[in-house]
């Protein structure tokens, strides 16, 4: 019995130490494919820092470019076919989107300096699109942002359901409307302080739901009044939906 038992300890520790011998040789073969990976593309050699992929397998990775335009931190995953994927590109998207947007509306009187444009660019497009990284890299304007772009414009105002707020809506749209694919609107008088669930926020998209309309055929203030949804948050964080004038529309489905 003492000598099986022996026997069972020495075959654990033996398969201990192929898991381990095996595991670090995998994670050292994953640093050196995503420094080659790294190195060719956007000629750095920083280091990389590895996690367990448990959905992927594998590694992925997550690496701190220096050189501009590229200066920022990214993830790196390698797909079950073996080619490797970052998010570099969508976030370099992200970035010209907000500020050449926010210059437009700025320049245009319809959104104040320190109002705040944010965009989202899913992960993935730039493996759909024809896009170069150098020598420099290919715009978001000269892909097809309107499939993909998201905006949020934010107001540093409450919401008072007024004819100058629902205008400067209005004039957004007219100004972004062919560039992106979503727009939400957010209000809020105390940006950056405790919610006070004061804030109403509003979204389009391109395309119509049953619920809501294109932004594409929102072109006056009586198609806004015609649609007069708004939605916010109560003390339990959940969503609840409202009329412009602030009445819940409590007997409808939330978004």
């Amino acid at each position: 019995m003492i000598r099986k038992r022996i026997i069972a300890g020495m075959a654990v520790g033996l398969l201990a130490g192929g898991l381990f011998v095996y595991t670090t040789h995998e994670k050292s073969e994953a640093r050196e494919t995503y420094n080659a990976y790294v190195k060719e593309t956007y000629n750095e050699q920083p280091d990389i820092k590895l996690s367990r992929d448990w959905h992927m397998g594998g590694y992925t990775g997550e690496v701190t470019l220096t050189k501009e335009p590229f200066a920022g931190t990214y993830f790196l995953v390698t797909y079950s076919d073996g080619s490797i994927h970052d998010n570099v590109l969508e976030t370099y998207w992200e970035r010209e989107a907000e500020r050449t947007i926010h210059e437009r509306l700025v320049s245009e009187e319809i959104l104040k300096e320190e109002e705040t444009v944010r965009a989202e660019v899913p992960t993935g497009v730039s493996d759909d699109v024809q896009a170069n990284i150098s020598p420099t890299p290919t715009s978001i304007y000269e892909t097809n942002p309107k499939t993909y772009l998201d905006v949020s414009i934010m107001f540093h105002e409450d919401w008072n359901n007024t004819d100058e707020q629902k205008q400067r809506i209005l004039d957004v749209i007219r100004e972004v409307e062919s560039d992106v694919y979503w727009i939400h609107f957010s209000f809020d008088g105390k940006p950056g302080g405790n919610d006070d669930y004061t804030e109403r926020y509003m979204m389009f998209t391109r395309k119509a739901s049953d619920i809501d309309p294109s932004f594409l055929d929102v072109r006056t203030i009586e198609d806004l009044n015609a649609y007069d949804r708004m939605y916010g948050f109560d003390e339990t964080t959940f969503t609840t939906e409202y009329r412009f004038d602030g009445t819940p529309l409590e007997d409808e489905t939330t978004r």
